[in-house]
């Protein structure tokens, strides 16, 4: 089953290769978006495409994973966000991911809201972890914004990471606008 998701300003659906290339040009080229990802550096352009697939081979295999976020106002494709599955751990984390220009508006912790949400109301899920580079303090205070709860540092992803948990017992929903269509 596929979904999309509607919050106040964004359109989370599915991430397609026609998004390869703004895709790309929003995150997987950006140094300064890239430094807070595994790896810590720009991809070549045609990772991207080995990305998408990934993302949707997830939703496919597991019913959820990662949307692709696009600005209704203006119909811009801006980055990622959504849960999914660490294959490492087989923990479900909730991801986000925004174009530099996108930072510091709300859009975060907007649609990191909306993604945990949809995971302990839609999917029934118990618990939802996040993890960030330690220093990316923007996307920890998204994580605490929206309840998550700061468990100390996990090596993950062959990196030291902060790691956070929310419970769905504590998960608190918002008044925000939230309309989940079934595809």
């Amino acid at each position: 089953m596929a979904y999309e998701l509607e919050t106040r300003r964004a359109l989370l659906r599915n991430i397609t290769l026609d998004d390869a290339q703004e895709y790309y040009d929003q995150i997987w080229s950006q140094p300064d978006v890239m430094r807070y990802l595994p790896g810590g550096a720009p991809r070549v352009r045609e990772q991207t495409e080995t990305y998408i697939n990934y993302f949707s081979n997830h939703w496919a295999t597991h019913g959820f994973g990662l949307w692709g976020v696009v600005i209704k106002e203006t119909s811009k494709f801006v980055g990622h966000c959504g849960i999914q599955i660490i294959q490492e751990t087989q923990e479900i984390e909730v991801a986000y991911a925004f174009g530099k220009d996108y930072w510091g508006q709300g859009l975060g912790s907007e649609t990191a809201h909306a993604s945990l949400r949809f995971g302990f109301e839609e999917l029934g899920l118990e618990r939802i972890i996040a993890i960030a580079v330690p220093e990316n303090m923007a996307s920890r205070r998204i994580m605490e914004k929206n309840g998550m709860k700061y468990q100390g540092e996990k090596r993950m992803v062959g990196f030291d990471l902060s790691y956070y948990v929310l419970m769905r017992h504590e998960f608190v929903p918002n008044n925000e606008p939230y309309l989940l269509r079934k595809l």
